[in-house]
C-alpha cells in the first residue's frame, strides 16, 4: 500500500507537471510580442532655421549595441560602473581626486558624474588645439563604448598635438560659445542647448609623446532616424544624440564623404561614400522623410575654407574631434583632404511657355526690398533674381513673390508699402530683356506680419498683363478679409483672414483673381508661420517638439475653408495655392490644406525630386503648389533647382528654389476634369493624378530611391526572442506524460 501510495503521489506530480509544460509549449513566450523597440515618435522640427529643419521618427533600423555581449540593463551597468569609478578614484587630502581615465570623468550620461569636482587624470594625449585650449584623449581606452575617452581642456598652456599629459583641474559642464566671449562682454546661456564636458585646468604637466588614437568611424554605429526619445534615458546604442555624446571630444572619421549641400555658417554636411542605408535623391542627397531624421549626415566646421555645393566630394577621409556648438554636434577637423567638384549644375525649368497654357511660379526671394544699402538688397541680387525669371523659369505668366519687404527694407520708420520693391524687380526684368510685368500687393499694417523688424514682410504678385487679366475690382485693405460673392472675389486682391488670431505676427495669405482664356482662376500666395520656436533637433528638450506646427495647421484649415466657400458658390472656379508653407509635402499642415478640395502637387511629384530647400543635411520641400480638383489631369509641376543646393559663388539668388506649375487650357477643362489619365513624364515633370487620394508612389523612383519620401506605413516588430525554444518544452511535456501513464499502469498492476 505504501508503495502504491508513492506511485500515486508520483503520478499526480508528474501529471500536473506534464500538463503545465504542455500548456507552456503552446503559450506565447512572455515579452515576445509585448516587448517592442523603443518608440521613435519624434515630431519634425526645424528650430533655428528661419524657414526650416526637421525631425521626427518612424520605425527605425536600430544599430546593434556596441557593448560586446553584455546582457545587463543600462541602469545596472551604470550603478556597477559608478561603483567601479568610486573604487578607482583615490581621494587625496586637500588635493584633487585621482581619476583612472577620461572615460570615468565623462561617465555614462550627458553630464559628468564629476561635475564641479577637482580631479587629476594622467596618460592622456593632445589631439587638437585651439585658441581657448585643447582636446585630449585617453592613451589607453577604457573599453566602454558608452563613455567618451576624450574631453576639452580649457587652458592657456602651450601644448602640441601628440603631447602626453597629466592634468589637474575642475570638471565643468559648459558651452563652447562662452569661450569666445571677449572681456567686458556678457555671456548669455543659449536656450535649449546641451553642455560640453570640460576640464578647466589648473596644472598641465608634459610627460613625453604618445601616438594618437585611431579615429572612430562615426557613421558605422550611428543609430538611424532616431535622435532621442528621452533626454534622461541614456541610450547611445539606439539614439543618435546619446551616441554623439558617447564620442564627445574623440577623434572620429567620415570615410571619403560627399557634400550634401552648400556651406552654412561655416558648416558643411557630409555623407560617407557608398552609404546605402537611406534612399538617395537625384543629386545623391537625402530628402527629409516622414517621421524620421537623417542622423547619418555629419556636419564638419570648415569656416570659409571651401566653396562647396551638393554633389562635391572630398578625395580622402575627413578626420576631426566631436564638439557641440550652435545646438548641434559636429566635427572640428584635424584632417581635411582636397574638395573635388562633383559637377552639379544649376537647372532650367523643364516647363516652357505655351499659348494655351497658363504658367504660374512661386519664388521665395529672401528678404527682398528696393533698399540697396549695405545689409539690405544689393543690386547684384536684384539682377540675379531677374535673370532667374527670364532664363531659368522662362518668364511665367504669374509669379507669386514670397518675402517682399517694404521699400526701405529693415529701416523701422513706419513705411509699409512694398510697391517700389516690386516695381524695382519688374523694371530690372524688363531691362534684361524680359517681359513687362505689373506688380500688385496689399500692404500689411506696420509691425504686424512678423519677419525682420521694420521690414513689413509680405507676399505679392507679378503678372504679365498681356497674358492674364487681373479682374478689375477695388483692392482690399490691410485688415479687410477676402470674401466671395456670386463665386468671385469681392475685393481683388485681398488678404485672407488678416485679423484672425491664427495669423498673428504671420504673413497674411493674399488672394488674387485672374482671367485666362475665359477661365477665372483664384491664385493665393502664402507664407505660413515660420519654424522659429521649435525645439532644436539636437537640443536639450527631447524628443524635440514642433511647437509652431499647430499654428500652421490652423492657418491651413482657414485657407481650405476659404477654397470651400469659393467652390460652393462657383464649382467651376479654379484655385491655385502657392508659396512657402514652412512645412513639408507629407506634413499635417499639407493634409489640412489639401482637404478634399485640393491636390498636393509636390506629393504627386517624383519622390527623388521633392525638395526646394536645404537645411542641416536634408533636402526639404517647404515650397509647394496646390490646385483645385477641377484642374486634375491638366497640370504639370516642377521644382527648379537653382539655389538651395548652391552658394552665392555658384550664382545662388535666394535660399529657396522656385516651383512652377503649368495648366493646360487648350481644351475644354470642364469636359476633361474627370479624366484620370496622366501626361507623359519623359521630361521629368510630374503629372497630377486625377484623384486627391492617389498614392504618393504614383511616380515610382528608381531602385536606389525606393521609399524616398513615401508615407507607406510600417509595422513595428518586437524585440528578438532570446533563450526560448518552444519545441524543447513540447518534447519534455510529452515525455513526462508518457512517464505518468506508465506509472498509472504499474500502480494498477
Amino acid at each position: 500500500m505504501k508503495k502504491q501510495a508513492q506511485h500515486k503521489g508520483l503520478l499526480y506530480t508528474a501529471t500536473s507537471l506534464a500538463s503545465v509544460l504542455a500548456l507552456l509549449s503552446f503559450a506565447q513566450p512572455v515579452g515576445a510580442e509585448e516587448t517592442v523597440a523603443p518608440s521613435n515618435s519624434q515630431p519634425p522640427t526645424s528650430a533655428e532655421s528661419p524657414s526650416s529643419s526637421a525631425s521626427s521618427t518612424s520605425e527605425s533600423s536600430v544599430s546593434p549595441s556596441t557593448d560586446s555581449g553584455e546582457g545587463k540593463t543600462s541602469s545596472t551597468e551604470a550603478v556597477e560602473r559608478q561603483e567601479d569609478a568610486t573604487v578607482a578614484t583615490q581621494s587625496v587630502a586637500d588635493g584633487p581626486e585621482v581619476v583612472a581615465n577620461v572615460g570615468t570623468i565623462q561617465g555614462e550620461a550627458q553630464a559628468s558624474p564629476y561635475e564641479d569636482r577637482e580631479v587629476q587624470v594622467s596618460n592622456v594625449v593632445v589631439t587638437k588645439t585651439d585658441r581657448s585650449g585643447f582636446y585630449v584623449q585617453d592613451v589607453t581606452p577604457d573599453g566602454n563604448s558608452r563613455t567618451s575617452d576624450a574631453l576639452y581642456v580649457v587652458s592657456k598652456e602651450k601644448v602640441d598635438v601628440g603631447d602626453k599629459l597629466s592634468l589637474e583641474g575642475r570638471v565643468k559642464e559648459g558651452y563652447m560659445e562662452e569661450l569666445s566671449v571677449r572681456q567686458g562682454q556678457t555671456f548669455n546661456k543659449p536656450s535649449d542647448s546641451l553642455t560640453v564636458t570640460m576640464l578647466v585646468a589648473s596644472k598641465v604637466t608634459k610627460e613625453g609623446k604618445a601616438d594618437l588614437p585611431a579615429p572612430v568611424d562615426i557613421v558605422a554605429n550611428m543609430p538611424q532616424d532616431t535622435v532621442d526619445n528621452d533626454i534622461n534615458n541614456y541610450q547611445p546604442q539606439s539614439e543618435a544624440l546619446d551616441y554623439w555624446e558617447s564620442l564627445e571630444g574623440m577623434l572620429t572619421t567620415v570615410k571619403k564623404p560627399r557634400v550634401l549641400g552648400p556651406q552654412y555658417r561655416g558648416d558643411i554636411y557630409l555623407l560617407p561614400e557608398g552609404y546605402q542605408a537611406l534612399p538617395l535623391n537625384n543629386i545623391g542627397g537625402l530628402n527629409l522623410r516622414p517621421n524620421a531624421q537623417n542622423t547619418a549626415t555629419i556636419p564638419v566646421y570648415v569656416g570659409n575654407k571651401f566653396i562647396a555645393k551638393a554633389k562635391d566630394y572630398f578625395n580622402g577621409d575627413v578626420v576631426g574631434v566631436v564638439t557641440y556648438r550652435g545646438k548641434i554636434y559636429k566635427l572640428e577637423p584635424t584632417q581635411l583632404p582636397d574638395l573635388v567638384d562633383g559637377g552639379l549644375q544649376r537647372q532650367v525649368s523643364p516647363i516652357y511657355p505655351s499659348e494655351d497654357k497658363l504658367t504660374i511660379a512661386s519664388y521665395n526671394i529672401e528678404n527682398f526690398s528696393a533698399n540697396a544699402k549695405k545689409g539690405e538688397t544689393p543690386e547684384e541680387k536684384v539682377t540675379r533674381i531677374a535673370n532667374s525669371f527670364i532664363n531659368e523659369i522662362h518668364s511665367p505668366d504669374i509669379i507669386t513673390l514670397i518675402e517682399v519687404q517694404d521699400e526701405n527694407g529693415s529701416v523701422n520708420d513706419g513705411t509699409t508699402s512694398g510697391v517700389k520693391s516690386g516695381e524695382k524687380l519688374a523694371a530690372r526684368i524688363k531691362e534684361l530683356g524680359g517681359k513687362t510685368y505689373k506688380y500688385t500687393e496689399v500692404a500689411p499694417l506696420d509691425g504686424q506680419d512678423g519677419g525682420k523688424p521694420g521690414s513689413n514682410i509680405r507676399v505679392a504678385f507679378l503678372y504679365d498683363p498681356n497674358r492674364v487679366k487681373l479682374v478689375e475690382k477695388e483692392a482690399g485693405t490691410s485688415d479687410e478679409a477676402a470674401s466671395f460673392s456670386g463665386g468671385h472675389l469681392v475685393k481683388n486682391p485681398a488678404r485672407i483672414a488678416p485679423t484672425n488670431p491664427a495669423f498673428t505676427k504671420v504673413r497674411k495669405s493674399l488672394a488674387a483673381e485672374f482671367e485666362f482664356k475665359g477661365q477665372n482662376i483664384v491664385v493665393i500666395a502664402n507664407h505660413l508661420k515660420s519654424k522659429i520656436g521649435d525645439d532644436a533637433v539636437y537640443g536639450s528638450a527631447q524628443p524635440a517638439v514642433q511647437h509652431t506646427q499647430a499654428a500652421r495647421i490652423e492657418q491651413a484649415k482657414i485657407l481650405n475653408s476659404f477654397v470651400q466657400e469659393g467652390l460652393r458658390q462657383n464649382p467651376n472656379l479654379k484655385f491655385v495655392l502657392t508659396g512657402d508653407f514652412n512645412d513639408f509635402e507629407f506634413s499635417e499642415t499639407a493634409k489640412a490644406l489639401a482637404g478634399n478640395e485640393l491636390i498636393n502637387l509636390m506629393q504627386e511629384h517624383d519622390a527623388a525630386d521633392r525638395y526646394s530647400y536645404f537645411y542641416r543635411g536634408s533636402n526639404q520641400s517647404l515650397d509647394n503648389i496646390f490646385i483645385s480638383k477641377n484642374l486634375a489631369g491638366k497640370a504639370v509641376f516642377a521644382p527648379v533647382h537653382i539655389n538651395a543646393s548652391f552658394m552665392e559663388e555658384h550664382g545662388r539668388a535666394s535660399d529657396h528654389d522656385p516651383v512652377v506649375v503649368q495648366l493646360d487650357f487648350s481644351k475644354d477643362v470642364a469636359a476633361l476634369s474627370s479624366d484620370s489619365s496622366q501626361p507623359s513624364q519623359s521630361t521629368g515633370q510630374s503629372s497630377v493624378a486625377a484623384e486627391q487620394g492617389a498614392s504618393s508612389q504614383t511616380n515610382s523612383p528608381s531602385s536606389n530611391q525606393t521609399g524616398q519620401g513615401q508615407t507607406v506605413g510600417s509595422k513595428k516588430k518586437g524585440l528578438p526572442q532570446t533563450g526560448q525554444n518552444n519545441s524543447g518544452w513540447t518534447v519534455l511535456g510529452l515525455t513526462l506524460l508518457m512517464f505518468a501513464f506508465t506509472l498509472k499502469k504499474r500502480s494498477r498492476n
